[in-house]
């Protein structure tokens, strides 16, 4: 686990196996514990934004989309940019899953994103206990009907994919009246199986870092008044 700030925002990183024992302790200490991928848009959001950022760092585990994030903190060891790469953690939570027979809940915010999902899902394990689906512009987009229906159904885990920020907003708020295990928020963005990202990949990459260093730096610049 490495603790780093970046853009005024406190955050956490872990190795894949860390974050599985984390995942593994999370299913079993009786309470709602939350995990959400970010990505550095996401965080560049958050830190124009007081409350979104008290939404982010409380989250229990974050995962980076990308390695832009921890590179531009320093942190990125080759090992870890290649975890993240190959979404290592990502394919072993749903094996985990899938193994455990972990009760599971699908929300997304429309029913076509919600078909995405399913997709995505099947895509990294076609096996999991599939307990019930939802989407949330179904329940008027009011939490409290969404709550009511996911503690009817009272799935293990819940696992979501909506427009930054609706799902962290709603774990922040609404998480502790949920009777789940574990809610996983996952990129709103495409989240494809890559073992080995194509020189396209990885030039997308190259410039979408760059533009969030410049950006880093600049912040710390007005901090220190330099």
């Amino acid at each position: 686990m490495q603790k780093y700030t970046i853009l005024g925002i406190t955050l956490y990183d872990y190795g894949a196996r860390e974050a599985l024992r984390n995942t593994d302790s999370f299913l079993h200490n009786g309470a709602l514990n939350t995990i959400a991928y970010i990505s550095s848009s996401n965080l560049a959001q958050a830190s124009k934004d007081e409350q979104l950022k008290d939404c982010l760092e409380a989250i229990d585990m974050t995962v980076c989309t990308e390695p832009d994030v921890l590179e531009a903190a320093g942190i990125a060891g080759r090992n870890r940019i290649r975890e993240i790469d190959e979404k290592v953690y990502l394919r072993e939570l749903f094996r985990k899953f899938g193994r455990n027979r972990n009760s599971v809940y699908l929300l997304a915010d429309t029913q076509d994103n919600l078909e995405v999902l399913q997709e995505i899902v099947s895509e990294y394990q076609d096996n999991l206990l599939i307990k019930g689906c939802g989407v949330y512009e179904d329940f008027g987009s009011q939490p409290e009907r969404l709550v009511n229906n996911l503690n009817d159904l009272a799935p293990e885990v819940i696992i979501s994919r909506m427009p930054w920020p609706t799902d962290v907003q709603l774990m922040h708020a609404y998480g502790h009246f949920v009777n789940a295990e574990l809610w996983v928020s996952l990129p709103f963005g495409a989240v494809g199986w890559v073992r080995n990202p194509s020189l396209l990949a990885r030039l997308k990459r190259k410039l979408v870092y760059q533009a969030f260093t410049h950006n880093v730096n600049e912040y710390n610049k007005k901090k220190t008044g330099n």
